[in-house]
């Protein structure tokens, strides 16, 4: 069941990344609440949410690196019929992470959601993603909703360790906006 809901994440983002190079100009912004923003394509099943780290950083063999070359992470919610909880999450590293790494979302450091890369990515794209599990995804939106910060701790295909800081107001509002927009 895990690998059916792994590789179906991974159909939705080769499909998501394909649509948007196809019809980006379908891709818009519709609102923004503090540091989220919220995305509604022509195709309403494909709204979705997301936020940009506010603070990045990365650790080599257990010192903290002064730079990176790399984009800044992004956490993704997005709207879904297949999910019970109705969103999956995804994370974009800005860099390829390690290939099937497991990581952890911290939410004010106590509660913790899981993040799978894959473990046969398609497209080196596809490489600086990873996912939810479908068991966590309605866990993923609560906790977003109360909590004030999460930080996503990912590794690099190099072995490099990253920590992204993600500011969580306004996570519940642009929520909210993108269940009014996308019906």
């Amino acid at each position: 069941m895990k690998k059916i809901l792994i590789k179906n994440s991974f159909i939705f983002l080769i499909i998501f990344i394909a649509a948007n190079k196809v019809f980006s100009e379908e891709l818009r912004m519709v609102a923004s609440e503090k540091n989220w923003s919220v995305f509604n394509p022509k195709d309403k099943n494909k709204c979705f949410i997301v936020s940009q780290s506010i603070k990045d950083e990365a650790f080599r063999n257990g010192e903290k690196l002064s730079s990176v070359n790399r984009d800044r992470g992004k956490l993704f919610v997005q709207k879904s019929q297949s999910s019970v909880a109705g969103f999956v999450g995804s994370f974009n590293a800005g860099y390829p992470l390690k290939i099937g790494g497991k990581f952890i979302l911290k939410i004010d450091g106590s509660k913790k959601i899981v993040f799978l890369a894959s473990p046969e990515p398609k497209t080196s794209e596809e490489k600086n993603w990873a996912w939810t599990q479908a068991h966590d995804d309605k866990n993923l939106i609560n906790y977003l909703k109360i909590g004030n910060k999460a930080v996503l701790e990912a590794v690099s295909h190099r072995g490099t360790i990253t920590k992204d800081t993600f500011e969580l107001t306004g996570f519940t509002k642009a929520l909210q906006r993108l269940q009014d927009i996308c019906k």
